[in-house]
């Protein structure tokens, strides 16, 4: 039986029914709510339409609810989801399940955000759904890994490269070229192509924030590439597991500190590994910005990697706001005035 999560508008005669029902299951309004992604307005963004990805930290959240239900063997229901099962759901994350902080705040803020909707569709909630917070890793926590300029050069001059690794060596090239996400940088077209006075312009909307930009690339190499030796698609899973080993084959294996799953614990555990085991797709985007920051406007490097926020932005590279740069600006502009 499909339950009626929404209410309907109150009339003289109904005015005895004007309090909803309150025992919805949390898990039941959930679900509702996965189904109906495709029509969800994006906060922020004035689009319509979840996208992939938040849909799947969405069903994240619903197996993991499933897990504590059984595991705690209580059902949640929209109106009981007080302090008491907030922290309890908390310490289920954080110390039973040993996930993440990220994980964990990423899992605490969805599970607000539903029962924020559920409220709005005039279901009852707990007062307390207001409170419930969110975390997120310490920053002097997080470990970041970049290309640096020599190292992407080094890339670059590459002599040999295996038949099966082409596509995804041209792809990483242009990926640190023009500082997109990987969803993004492996739709590109030639299509997507357009010449330039010194060089050539890439039309993207990105698939996350539906933001249209203009990537200009002055690379000779990359230019190249796109123009004459455009790659092949390849698949994510694929491009991951090869960009490692074309940065062995580069020689990018300094040691270095990461995270990295434990497989018997099934956790990130802090190692001490070759570089080229933590590379991943994200580096090529962080890369661009961590590379150019400080040499190019900050602004119109958020443009291009597409973050609204400076400080999301520095948060990202991991770096903090060249404060020198800033009292260098204004003494140079209170010169001219005085």
């Amino acid at each position: 039986m499909q339950v009626n999560f929404y209410k309907k508008p109150q009339t003289k005669a109904s005015n005895t029914l004007s309090k909803i029902e309150h025992s919805v299951l949390f898990l039941d309004y959930l679900e509702h709510f996965i189904s109906n992604s495709a029509t969800k307005r994006v906060q922020g963004y004035g689009t319509v339409g979840l996208a992939h990805n938040t849909v799947r930290t969405y069903k994240s959240l619903l197996r993991i609810v499933k897990i504590y239900e059984f595991e705690k063997s209580e059902r949640l229901y929209l109106n009981s989801i007080d302090k008491y099962v907030a922290e309890s759901f908390t310490r289920f994350l954080k110390i039973e399940k040993q996930y993440s902080d990220n994980y964990c705040g990423q899992l605490l803020k969805l599970l607000k955000i539903i029962l924020r909707d559920a409220e709005k569709s005039g279901l009852e909630v707990h007062p307390y759904s207001n409170y419930i917070e969110s975390f997120k890793q310490k920053s002097s926590d997080r470990i970041l890994h970049v290309l640096n300029p020599v190292e992407i050069k080094t890339l670059k001059e590459l002599q040999y490269i295996p038949e099966a690794y082409q596509d995804s060596y041209k792809w990483l090239l242009i990926g640190l070229c023009i500082g997109q996400r990987v969803s993004d940088l492996l739709k590109l077209t030639l299509n997507d192509l357009r010449k330039a006075p010194t060089g050539l312009y890439i039309d993207i909307v990105q698939q996350k924030t539906k933001k249209a930009v203009t990537v200009g690339v002055a690379d000779p190499l990359v230019i190249q590439l796109l123009e004459n030796k455009f790659p092949k698609r390849v698949s994510q899973v694929v491009f991951n597991k090869q960009i490692k080993s074309l940065c062995k084959m580069a020689g990018i294996d300094g040691l270095v500190s990461g995270f990295k799953n434990n497989p018997k614990t099934r956790r990130k555990e802090v190692v001490s590994a070759p570089k080229y085991e933590f590379i991943t797709s994200h580096i090529m985007r962080r890369s661009f910005a961590s590379n150019y920051y400080g040499k190019i406007e900050t602004p119109l490097l958020m443009n291009i990697t597409g973050h609204s926020k400076e400080s999301t932005f520095l948060t990202y590279i991991g770096t903090h706001q060249n404060k020198d740069a800033l009292a260098d600006l204004f003494m140079q502009q209170a010169g001219v005035i005085w």
